[in-house]
């Protein structure tokens, strides 16, 4: 079943893929239009989770999926706008790999809170992840004039938050017994478009310059990434009940770059440098390696 799931989750990566780069050249100015868009991306992603349970899904509730899925929806929320500021003045597959690498977060974690030893062969495919990542910034200083400290600090911010987005998943997944993945998937979502209503209304008193309009082509790649996310999260969670940490969230996230490489030169004209291939296949390397250890 775990199998099926990836396999799921890494087609709907491809749509997400899509939806994110059309949406980071599309990516408002102004705060008080992120936080719109925001409020309706996550929106997008709560709706299935509710048809879920209204068709007949748990509707369990305790402490413990409250706090982890608010936790997991306000790092979505982080890792998403580091995602998209870092995609629009770097490279699709650095972004991606950046984001890919937060599998360090829950691969170290589960060591300590849930007794998953990670062998030194794994360790080994953490450090030539990392080395891939460092090639891919190198090679995307060279493609993108516009890649600065901003786009270094938004990398890492994708990478920090998109590691506790995994690791929230992972904690529901072995404390809340009982607990209802849809109804954790709904806080995830529902928790931060309420904060990101809140914070709309409030910019909205703000001059009408500031009131940034989203154009409809926006809203349309946002609806279709809110729905890849729900389904990427809500199979992620349950995966991670059947898979290690390590072997799940590689597969996950190391195949997502992989994607992002083929999406970005297909579609949107990326160059792929020979530091860049040399990354992405350090990148695969990586993979197997976790996988096979």
């Amino acid at each position: 079943m775990a199998s099926l799931y990836i396999g799921i989750i890494l087609l709907t990566r491809v749509a997400q893929q899509i939806c994110s780069k059309y949406k980071s050249m599309l990516f408002p100015k102004s705060i008080y239009g992120v936080a719109k868009l925001m409020a309706f991306t996550n929106l997008l992603s709560a709706i299935p989770a509710v048809i879920l349970m209204l068709l007949g899904g748990s509707m369990a509730i305790n402490l413990n999926t409250v706090i982890t899925s608010a936790l997991s929806g306000i790092s979505i929320v982080v890792s998403s706008i580091c995602g998209l500021v870092s995609m629009k003045s770097g490279t699709m597959v650095l972004s991606s790999m950046f984001s890919a690498a937060g599998l360090i977060v829950p691969c170290i974690a589960g060591v300590f809170l849930f007794a998953e030893p990670m062998s030194r062969l794994q360790w080994l495919g953490i450090v030539v992840l990392i080395a891939s990542s460092l090639l891919l910034i190198s090679s995307a200083k060279q493609i993108n004039p516009q890649f600065s400290f901003k786009t270094v600090f938004c990398l890492l911010g994708s990478f920090l938050a998109n590691g506790l987005t995994m690791l929230m998943q992972m904690i529901f997944s072995r404390s809340s017994e009982g607990g209802s993945v849809s109804m954790f998937s709904f806080f995830t979502f529902a928790i931060p478009c309420l904060a990101m209503v809140l914070l709309s209304v409030v910019l909205h008193r703000q001059p009408p310059a500031d009131n940034e309009k989203l154009p409809k082509k926006l809203l349309l790649f946002a609806a279709g990434a809110g729905v890849a996310v729900f389904i990427v999260n809500q199979l992620a969670t349950l995966a991670s009940g059947f898979v290690p940490p390590a072997i799940l969230f590689a597969f996950i996230n190391g195949g997502n770059t992989m994607i992002a490489a083929l999406v970005a030169a297909i579609l949107f004209g990326e160059k792929l440098t020979v530091k860049s291939i040399t990354g992405l296949l350090l990148g695969v390397a990586s993979l197997i390696i976790i996988k096979a250890f």
